[in-house]
């Protein structure tokens, strides 16, 4: 406890000549905001301190993606990019508070630099019931106008600076602070659950769902990633090394095992891996990732900000050198920096000038939207030279949805299927588009009018009837606002009467991620996954 407060009080000292000074308050709400139209950026000019009331928002500064929950409190540095996402109808918001720092240094006023204040750069939990109605008092008072109002202001907004500066944990958050830290200094050791556990004051129960609820992932599959990461880290920086002496320097005693593990989490062998990070290859888009995944090629720049999935940035975050946003500015200064090997995009997404720039960067391919997934892999792969890679996995592809098809097609014949997603307050079914490894690949009937919808459309529980759906692939996301609109949807008579339902033919998705946006999703990396998922929903093995 003694080094805990010398260090806290130490950092307590560098910012003891420092005076804050609020410049501006602002409450952004969902309905003035300009997305899906176009994208809500912010170009911070001072520094920004951003406070969430919503229950689910989100924050993506400089390409980096933050979950924004009641109490997160995040501080922007002068300069840096911010894109704010929130669900629609949240009238709760985010509370922007603009500020300036300057250090006090005897009796003249030095302005402070950009790096210099606490916590910056990482989203912070605060207590809820307290920051929520204090940035509602700074905000309102503020933006009263008189000089009263103003000092009222002020003094919540130090109050606000306090508990950031104070933030205290509560026991059990701490506990599992310590034990995460635990398996970041010593993931190459063999640590046990039970130890940890014991460490946190906690059943082994208790423990494993706390920390999975707080991180995201078991403590096995987080020691894996550590372990993972360090070694791209090590092949990327220390090439002499054997594989056999980097499985051994992270914590594997076997090779073949430690290679195993690296293809089955990363998706790549490691000999192949290693090959395809010497070209540096930037995907423009969400939708490019997988496209490139496909082609066993990991991004060098690519946007991982995806706001329907954690799946990209928990996986090959660590392999984008380069996140990029959705501005054309932040990301041509990006790829300047960064010189590339290749550029891809998608045509209809980037305009012709902002194309002819990119073009100057590096070679660039920008795939023509409406010619289909399998045609952009082709084109992709002949941009890049990897047709037999290419070739190599539409024939594993299409093999695999054929063992699949014969399967399905016996048990389900003609029966209609449709696609149903939960996404916060609303729900809506898939298109014909949306859904084309059902209905191309699988050859699986469509229910009713799908044929008339390309992506998605919003739907009422009393309209499905008319869908006339034999089989329903259900996805429900975890969140709190779409599991309480599934609560009330399923609950409903509407619901109870529909076909699928009263067969119990419901088939839904649990933890996958990414049927909300499948625009987004339209590549073979996805519609590979994508077939897995049947294959386990319909308990078939391909």
């Amino acid at each position: 406890m003694g080094e805990d407060s010398d260090l806290l009080n130490s950092n307590d000292n560098s910012f003891a000549d420092t005076w804050y000074k609020l410049l501006g308050a602002q409450h952004v709400t969902e309905h003035q905001m300009k997305w899906p139209a176009e994208r809500d950026f912010i170009r911070a000019d001072t520094f920004l301190l951003v406070a969430s009331a919503a229950n689910e928002g989100r924050l993506i500064v400089d390409g980096h993606y933050f979950p924004m929950r009641p109490g997160t409190v995040f501080v922007c540095r002068p300069g840096q990019l911010l894109e704010m996402g929130l669900h629609v109808g949240d009238e709760q918001g985010f509370y922007l508070l603009r500020f300036q720092a300057v250090e006090i240094a005897g009796t003249k006023a030095v302005v402070k630099r950009t790096h210099r204040f606490p916590g910056e750069g990482e989203a912070i939990q605060l207590s809820a019931p307290s920051v929520i109605p204090l940035c509602k008092s700074v905000w309102t008072h503020w933006n009263n106008g008189n000089a009263a109002d103003r000092f009222r202001s002020e003094a919540g907004f130090y109050e606000l600076l306090s508990q950031v500066f104070k933030n205290q944990e509560h026991k059990t958050e701490l506990a599992l602070e310590c034990a995460k830290l635990m398996l970041e200094q010593h993931y190459t050791e063999d640590i046990t659950i039970d130890r940890l556990a014991t460490k946190a004051g906690l059943s082994r129960y208790h423990f494993m769902r706390l920390f999975k609820e707080k991180f995201g992932k078991g403590v096995i599959e987080y020691v894996t990633d550590l372990r993972l990461m360090e070694a791209r880290r090590l092949m990327g920086e220390q090439a002499k090394l054997s594989l056999t002496d980097i499985a051994y320097k992270v914590g594997y005693k076997n090779e073949t095992y430690f290679s195993n593990m690296f293809k089955k989490h990363i998706g790549l062998a490691p000999a192949v891996y290693l090959k395809n990070r010497s070209t540096k290859i930037a995907a423009y888009s969400w939708v490019n990732i997988g496209q490139l995944l496909a082609l066993r090629t990991i991004p060098y720049a690519a946007p991982i900000d995806q706001y329907w999935t954690d799946y990209y940035r928990n996986k090959y975050a660590f392999d984008v050198s380069v996140p990029l946003s959705h501005h054309y500015d932040f990301n041509r200064e990006a790829l300047q920096k960064a010189q590339p090997d290749y550029i891809i995009g998608v045509d209809a997404w980037i305009d012709a000038e902002e194309q002819a720039r990119l073009k100057q960067i590096a070679p660039s391919l920008f795939l023509p939207w409406e010619v289909g997934w399998r045609q952009h892999l082709l084109l992709t792969a002949d941009f890049l030279g990897k047709m037999k890679d290419a070739t190599r996995w539409l024939h594993s592809y299409d093999q695999k949805a054929a063992r699949i098809r014969e399967t399905v097609k016996k048990r389900l014949q003609d029966e209609k299927v449709i696609v149903v997603v939960v996404d916060k307050m609303r729900m809506y079914f898939w298109g014909r588009h949306a859904g084309t490894v059902l209905y191309d690949d699988l050859q699986l009937a469509p229910a009713r009018h799908i044929d008339s919808i390309l992506w998605t459309q919003a739907i009422e529980a009393h309209d499905l009837g008319a869908y006339d759906a034999d089989h329903m692939i259900l996805s429900v996301p975890k969140d709190e606002i779409s599991q309480a609109t599934w609560q009330r949807v399923s609950r409903s008579p509407a619901w109870l009467e529909l076909k699928a339902v009263k067969a119990k033919q419901v088939h839904a998705t649990g933890s996958y991620a990414g049927l909300q946006a499948p625009w987004n999703e339209y590549n073979a990396f996805c519609h590979d996954r994508f077939l897995d998922l049947m294959s386990k929903l319909l308990d078939i093995h391909a």
